[in-house]
C-alpha cells in the first residue's frame, strides 16, 4: 500500500509504519529474552539462548513462486487503478510476503535454558506463545524424530521439522490445559542437550 498514494509524503508515512512494525517485532523478542534473564537467571545464572534460523533455501523457492504470480497479476492489471506495472508488482509481492511471512520464514521461535527450566517463545502468526517449563515439571526430554500425534504440540520454526526433542510432563494432565507433550527443534540440538541437567536429552 506504500506505493498506492500519489503523494510522496503519504507514501513515506506508509513505509515508515511498515518499518516501525518490523522493528517492534524485533524489540518484542529482545524484551522477552531480557525479561527471562532477569526473572530466571540473574546476573551470573545459567542462561543459554537458541534461535533457529530462517530456512533461506525454502523461503527463496516460495518467493520465486510468489514473484512469478505477481508478475502475471501486474501485467494483466497494469494501468488500472492509476498504478503502473512496477507498483502493482511491488504491492502484490510485498503484501503476500509481509502478510504470509510465516510461509516464507517459518514461525519465529526462541528456546532458553536456565538453571531451573526451559523458556519457549513461539510466534506462528498473530498469536504469541510464551512458556516457562520448570525442570521439576518435566519427566524426561527424549531426542527423537518428530511424529505427529494428537497429544503432542510442535513448537518449531517449520512444520517440516524432523530431529528434535520431546518434552514429557510429570503431570498426566500435561504441562497446561492445552499442551500435553511438547516437541521442540533447537538450532543446535547437541549443544542444547549439553546445557540440560544430567539425564535429560537421551536418544530414543
Amino acid at each position: 500500500m506504500a506505493l498506492w498514494p500519489r503523494s510522496p509524503l503519504v507514501a513515506s508515512i506508509f513505509v515508515g509504519i511498515i518499518i516501525l512494525g518490523i522493528l517492534s517485532l524485533r524489540w518484542q523478542s529482545a524484551a522477552w529474552i531480557s525479561h527471562m534473564r532477569r526473572q530466571h537467571a540473574g546476573a551470573d545464572g545459567k542462561f543459554y539462548v537458541d534461535q533457529p534460523p530462517v530456512a533461506w533455501q525454502e523461503a527463496l523457492q516460495n518467493f520465486v513462486v510468489v514473484l512469478a504470480l505477481s508478475l502475471v497479476v501486474a501485467f494483466l492489471l497494469r494501468g488500472q487503478f492509476g498504478l503502473t506495472f512496477w507498483q502493482l508488482l511491488m504491492m502484490a509481492a510485498g503484501f503476500t510476503v509481509f502478510y504470509r511471512d510465516t510461509r516464507f520464514f517459518g514461525s519465529a521461535v526462541t528456546y532458553i535454558i536456565t538453571a531451573t527450566g526451559i523458556g519457549i517463545r513461539l510466534v506462528p502468526g498473530h498469536i504469541d506463545y510464551r512458556l516457562f517449563l520448570p525442570f521439576k515439571e518435566i519427566s524426561r526430554i527424549d531426542r527423537k524424530e518428530y511424529s505427529p500425534s494428537p497429544d503432542t504440540d510442535l513448537f518449531a520454526r517449520t512444520r517440516a521439522a524432523t530431529d528434535g526433542l520431546l518434552l514429557v510432563p510429570k503431570d498426566p494432565k500435561g504441562f497446561t490445559t492445552r499442551i500435553d507433550k511438547l516437541f521442540i527443534v533447537p538450532r543446535d540440538i547437541d549443544k542444547f542437550v549439553e546445557q540440560l541437567p544430567y539425564g535429560y536429552g537421551k536418544a530414543v
